[in-house]
């Protein structure tokens, strides 16, 4: 989905000041999925390992591209194809038909993906206090247009900016919890439900359980 609103939300976010003032020359990572999506999936912010942060690219930019372990877990959570994911090669052989191959399984898929920052760093600390600030009128915006029906949040950090609630991913699982808190921050009181980081300093099985589970 790339709405003549969303083109001109992701053109404000590629000025962003934040990113000049600290002379930050990597691509801002946008969203991408379906219009009313049944899950909106944010991620906390991009990274390097993006192929699309590079200024020599060219093309579409959404989370996790040239980074096949993501969309695996998607995959393994029942919310892309197992073969599509399978078949994604190493960052170094990643091509655009691949990230093609991606957009198709977001919107054949009902999904939108994006973070709750966009700046892209060489880093992959959790984003500032300041930072979060000046991102989260973006993501708010983003909300309102793209109008998903429910969110996954990926992380303790994504669940409490949007909720303003704190939890434990452990005990909310273990528990018998199957509701969820509202978003606070867009206006629609969207649903939100917590889910492991997918990769890295996350938990690949744990976030796939739960996954599996929200797609029940």
């Amino acid at each position: 989905m790339r709405s003549e609103r969303l083109e001109k939300l992701y053109r404000r976010v590629d000025r962003c000041k934040l990113c000049k003032a600290a002379g930050n020359k990597l691509h801002h990572i946008h969203g991408f999925g379906a219009g009313r999506p049944r899950w909106m999936l944010v991620l906390v912010n991009p990274t390097y390992r993006n192929l699309s942060s590079s200024t020599e690219y060219r093309g579409p930019r959404f989370p996790f591209i040239g980074v096949r372990q993501f969309w695996r877990v998607l995959a393994d959570g029942g919310l892309i194809d197992k073969n599509t994911a399978s078949d994604l090669p190493l960052r170094s052989a990643w091509t655009a038909r691949h990230t093609k191959q991606l957009q198709q399984e977001l919107i054949r898929n009902d999904l939108f993906l994006t973070n709750l920052v966009k700046c892209c760093y060489q880093h992959s600390e959790y984003p500032k206090s300041r930072v979060l600030e000046n991102q989260l009128p973006f993501l708010a915006e983003e909300i309102r247009i793209v109008k998903p029906k429910k969110i996954v949040a990926f992380g303790g950090l994504v669940y409490k900016v949007l909720t303003a609630r704190s939890i434990k991913l452990s005990e909310y699982w273990t528990s018998a919890h199957s509701g969820g808190e509202v978003e606070r921050i867009s206006g629609l009181s969207v649903d939100v439900l917590p889910c492991y980081f997918p990769i890295g300093r996350g938990k690949p099985h744990m976030a796939a359980k739960v996954l599996r589970r929200l797609s029940q």
